[in-house]
């Protein structure tokens, strides 16, 4: 599978069939071996077994979610996603966080949905919730969906079924992430739970929490600074499933809209980004300015001091000759 990297065509000749988009990701994850990014993800945290498991009732309730969605197309409103999409996305973790939980320790666990809210790596999935959720949605009903064209046009003008496979692997790999993030922050100090989930060598009290204080620090990094700077730049991480392995690329975005619903300390990030392109605008001008003075100096000023030197001293020879 691979990104599209030209301009797409207008025109779609076939629908895709979301069954056969999750059928694909579901083959992918059975066969994924590895982790193919070099910042942390929590489930790093997780054994082999116990990560393949979550992942896979991850896009279970995904697919549920999305078909029913499509199935009630004709019922709904126009803009019920858009005024629901963050409740659907909340409900759409909840329910996995729940079969997840439940399958792994035998017997049912029930999530708060306010606790859930709380959770640091919820927030940051609720930010982004027309962009993680929304538009895969949108673009799964129409390909050529407007809501999909307004973010990834002109790179991108319609959806096709490779892209649409990516937009949903993303999303699945955000969920899980969350779902393993929630869990490790919510039942780990259970011994219990360390040993049924997670990796031998995170055991050990030290390792769990120098990894999880790693982990959640790279998240506020993450939302706080490297967010609105993705927004300023019109760029987003999209998570990628391979059968050797995850991988995160950069995608073109158009998501300045967003730039209006950011946090104060957010809003300081930009104004620094801001601050610091004015400055080297400046830097640039004043060296290229300097830069020419020296220039002149040295070929003007010095070369005919150096000339008139040189005319002396051959003077100098001719009146010792």
């Amino acid at each position: 599978m691979s990104l599209v990297t030209t301009k797409s065509k207008n025109k779609v000749k076939n629908k895709v069939l979301p069954s056969n988009i999750f059928a694909k990701i579901l083959y992918k994850i059975t066969f994924n071996k590895k982790k193919g990014n070099r910042f942390l993800v929590s489930m790093d945290l997780l054994k082999e077994d116990v990560k393949k498991n979550l992942l896979y009732t991850t896009t279970l309730i995904v697919e549920e979610t999305y078909i029913n969605l499509i199935e009630q197309t004709n019922y709904l409103s126009p803009n019920f996603i858009k005024r629901k999409g963050k409740s659907l996305l909340l409900l759409v973790i909840k329910k996995t966080s729940e079969a997840f939980l439940t399958k792994e320790y035998g017997y049912p666990v029930h999530v708060q949905l306010q606790c859930l809210k709380q959770s640091l790596y919820t927030k940051k999935l609720l930010e982004d919730n027309e962009i993680l959720f929304q538009v895969p949605l949108y673009a799964l009903l129409d390909q050529n969906s407007l809501k999909f064209r307004s973010i990834y046009a002109p790179i991108y003008n319609y959806a096709c079924e490779d892209f649409l496979e990516v937009m949903i692997d993303n999303l699945i790999l955000e969920i899980s992430n969350c779902v393993t993030y929630f869990s490790l922050t919510n039942f780990s100090y259970i011994y219990a739970c360390r040993q049924t989930l997670y990796k031998s060598k995170f055991l050990s009290l030290r390792n769990f929490e120098r990894f999880k204080n790693n982990l959640t620090w790279q998240l506020r990094i993450k939302m706080y600074i490297q967010r609105p700077n993705d927004l300023y730049n019109n760029r987003y991480e999209i998570g990628i499933f391979r059968t050797s392995g995850v991988y995160y690329k950069i995608l073109y975005a158009n998501r300045s809209r967003e730039l209006g619903y950011l946090t104060e300390f957010s809003l300081v990030v930009l104004v620094f980004i801001e601050t610091l392109d004015f400055l080297t605008s400046r830097l640039d001008e004043v060296f290229y300015i300097v830069s020419n003075a020296l220039r002149f100096t040295f070929t003007s000023v010095l070369g005919q001091l150096l000339g008139l030197v040189w005319r002396g001293i051959i003077e100098g020879l001719k009146k010792e000759s």
